[in-house]
């Protein structure tokens, strides 16, 4: 549990961390870089790659002590990205119940699952609803 860093790492934010992309693929690490190109404060955790130009607290994010050590807050923005759905609600209950975060987006991949994540009151964001979307924008 400790932030990857190397002397060719970027800078860190100069304020504090306010969005922090929980996860373990490549869709959270765009989602990270994304949103710090768009000037956003960001972190990732995750036991999985990490980005360059983002930094990251390696550890797992439905870790209790990880979350903390990240730096998580009432007043943060959390984004869920891990490849399962199950885990995504699970880790975004954690964050809410232990963390008392307001404001949580947690990806989901089945359509049909949207709807659990909408009743426990989180912001959810279908991925496969979006891709296909954009797939359709593009066609």
């Amino acid at each position: 549990m400790s932030t990857s860093s190397n002397e060719d790492d970027p800078p860190e934010p100069t304020g504090a961390v306010t969005h922090y992309i929980l996860g373990d693929d490549n869709t959270g690490i765009a989602i990270a870089e994304q949103l710090r190109a768009s000037g956003y404060q960001v972190a990732t955790v995750s036991e999985g790659p990490s980005s360059a130009t983002v930094p990251t607290i390696d550890g797992d994010p439905s870790s209790v002590a990880v979350l903390s050590e990240a730096g998580i807050e009432p007043a943060s923005t959390v984004v869920v990205a891990t490849r399962s759905d199950r885990r995504n609600l699970l880790i975004a209950q954690l964050v809410r119940a232990r963390f008392g975060v307001s404001r949580i987006i947690p990806l989901v991949h089945d359509p049909d699952r949207f709807p659990a994540f909408d009743e426990a009151g989180h912001e959810p964001l279908c991925v496969s609803t979006v891709l296909s979307e954009a797939v359709e924008e593009v066609v």
